[in-house]
């Protein structure tokens, strides 16, 4: 299970033809395993509880970015799937943690609370996962500081350089409103290394990447609604959202009101 879940959240992050030629190696530890139940199987418990732990880290540092790491994931859905990557990794520390306990419970008392253990690990791991979560997604990453004044003015420079690029296809030629758009494929079309991007977005606008392209989306919807009488489901899809809850919880974000209520009051009186 862990090299799965880890080979999952992979899939999300832009690699080059080629990068990926260790990839076997997750094979190892399903391997490892089969050969210790033939010819160790005392070190099992102990192997186990190694490998999820590794995988929880390895997990952890790959998103340690935040969101903008997973730079193949869709922009509407990348903070959803960061938060999941966070809960993944949690997920497998848990399972270590009970796997350590059972495996004290039979050493201490044969196994005489084992069922008891195993019975509510899982409504122990509901309850502590969902806050750590939260907590864990929240966290950001300090900003960047540059060692003197002349090399924070060129790193001022060159972002605004990579910000005005940008700004110039999600506007100008209304990349924004490609519903699949992800860090990596703006990276590409505007020939620029998502990673400066992310840092630049991050430094000027104080942001991460979804939240800013989100933002060109929602002016964008907001002049549908006001300009125009389509129903608020045809300009939240017109402008690149493809679910109501995320579409109303930017709009929010930005307007502080419902897509409903900022029509209302942001309609021309009529002549």
């Amino acid at each position: 299970m862990p090299p799965l879940v880890l080979a999952s959240f992979r899939s999300l992050i832009y690699r080059e033809a080629g990068a990926s030629r260790a990839r076997w190696l997750h094979a190892a530890p399903p391997l490892g395993i089969i050969a210790l139940l033939v010819l160790a199987p005392a070190l099992i418990d102990g192997a186990l509880i190694v490998l999820f732990v590794g995988y929880a880290l390895a997990l952890l540092n790959l998103g340690r970015t935040g969101p903008d790491a997973l730079d193949e994931a869709r922009l509407d859905g990348a903070a959803a799937a960061h938060r999941a990557l966070l809960i993944a990794a949690a997920a497998l520390g848990i399972s270590a943690l009970f796997d350590l306990v059972i495996f004290l419970d039979f050493q201490w008392s044969k196994g005489a609370n084992a069922a008891l253990i195993v019975s509510n690990a899982n409504l122990l791991a509901l309850l502590f996962l969902g806050p750590t979560a939260i907590v864990a997604a929240r966290a950001r990453p300090l900003p960047i500081v540059a060692s003197n004044i002349e090399q924070a003015a060129l790193l001022a420079a060159k972002d605004r350089e990579v910000l005005d690029r940008i700004d110039h296809l999600l506007a100008e030629q209304q990349l924004s409103r490609d519903e699949n758009l992800t860090l990596s494929r703006l990276a590409r079309r505007a020939g620029v290394p998502a990673q400066l991007i992310s840092g630049a977005v991050n430094r000027l606008a104080r942001k991460n990447v979804s939240q800013y392209i989100n933002d060109f989306r929602i002016a964008e919807a907001c002049r549908l609604l006001r300009e125009t009488d389509m129903p608020v489901t045809a300009a939240m899809l017109e402008s690149g959202f493809q679910t109501k809850s995320n579409f109303n919880r930017e709009f929010r974000r930005v307007t502080s009101l419902s897509p409903a209520s900022w029509r209302e009051r942001n309609r021309p009186s009529p002549p």
